[in-house]
């Protein structure tokens, strides 16, 4: 029988020889491994310096871009929409670099903006308990005999489609004229303010909760960030319907965002690819100064007749500038002189 301690000293040389191979192995292979490590990490941090090169040129590049739309904005939309009145309705995360610069462009467009509708995140919410308060809102709100528009119902959002058509026949009508009473227009828009559906803020930046009025065109600010997957099915189906119906209800409307929220899963990527079932004008890069003159292009392409279209930088939209529309002559004083006897 062979001894206990034959087995624990074969056991023990068997580890010992495979902890020399190792050392001796990792002894014979290091240099060539080293050298071949630091060659690799090199080229890697060479290939780093490139693109921080090139993204920098880029940056660079961008912002002159940016800077040079922005001193000619006024040019380039001079009186493009002369005439009409705009209200912007936001979304929950609505960027405010975004909003600040579209309103500029569109007064410098020739627009009156309206004031600001800002949506509550409680408006999307999808729960039975929301839905049927939208709705019975909606119901008792409408005035009578008040044209609403019309979009395709949909089982996950029948309140938030509801209160959108309500909301839209009270701050957008066609040809400016009222389509309701100031008192009507206010009861709705207090009535959904009172249950946290949504907020007013003035144009002027007076603090005041209230609109000038009805506008004949919109803006519609999707958040700066695209939703979860979970979330962002019914949001951005109640988000495109609500634009479609200020489409409807007055003379156009168009569906804006900054580049960051206007991805994939995003409002702007469903109405865009027709997810929603509608046909809207979208800008996808609004948080810039070329995106912001965009929308005040898309809203006068709009008004001449032309067919909703994706403007932006993302792929398959027109890519801006377009589309530049020619704007219309501003009233000059007459230069002619008569002459002398």
């Amino acid at each position: 029988m062979i001894d206990f301690r034959y087995h624990l000293v074969s056991i023990i040389a068997v580890f010992l020889a495979l902890a020399i191979g190792v050392v001796v192995g990792s002894i014979a292979l290091k240099p060539a491994v080293t050298s071949g490590l630091l060659a690799a990490s090199k080229r890697e941090q060479q290939a780093n310096n490139r693109l921080n090169a090139q993204n920098g040129q880029l940056s660079q590049q961008l912002a002159a871009d940016n800077a040079f739309a922005q001193a000619g904005s006024a040019g380039l939309v001079n009186n493009l929409l002369l005439g009409q009145s705009v209200v912007l309705v936001l979304a929950p995360g609505a960027d405010s670099q975004t909003v600040t610069g579209v309103t500029t462009v569109l007064r410098q467009a020739g627009a009156t903006v309206t004031g600001q509708v800002v949506l509550q995140p409680q408006f999307f919410d999808t729960g039975s308990v929301t839905e049927q308060a939208l709705s019975t809102a909606a119901n008792s709100l409408a005035p009578p005999g008040v044209r609403l528009p019309r979009s395709s119902p949909d089982p996950q959002i029948v309140g938030q489609q509801a209160a959108a058509q309500v909301i839209s026949a009270a701050i957008v009508s066609t040809d400016g004229q009222a389509t309701m009473t100031s008192q009507q227009r206010q009861a709705i828009l207090s009535g959904f303010g009172r249950q946290n559906f949504l907020q007013l803020n003035a144009a002027d930046g007076s603090g005041v909760a209230a609109l000038s009025g009805q506008a004949t065109m919109a803006v519609v600010v999707i958040p700066s960030t695209v939703p979860t997957a979970k979330a962002g099915g019914p949001f951005n189906l109640a988000l495109v319907s609500f634009a479609q119906d200020l489409q409807e209800a007055g003379r156009g409307a168009v569906l804006a965002g900054a580049f960051s929220g206007s991805g994939q899963g995003s409002a702007i990527d469903v109405a865009s690819g027709g997810g929603a079932g509608t046909q809207l004008s979208t800008v996808d890069n609004a948080d810039s100064a070329i995106g912001q003159i965009i929308v005040a292009q898309a809203l006068r392409e709009l008004m001449n007749g032309a067919a909703p279209s994706s403007y932006g930088a993302r792929p398959g939209t027109v890519p801006s500038p377009a589309p530049s529309p020619v704007p219309s002559p501003s009233p000059s004083p007459s230069t002619s002189r008569k002459k002398k006897p």
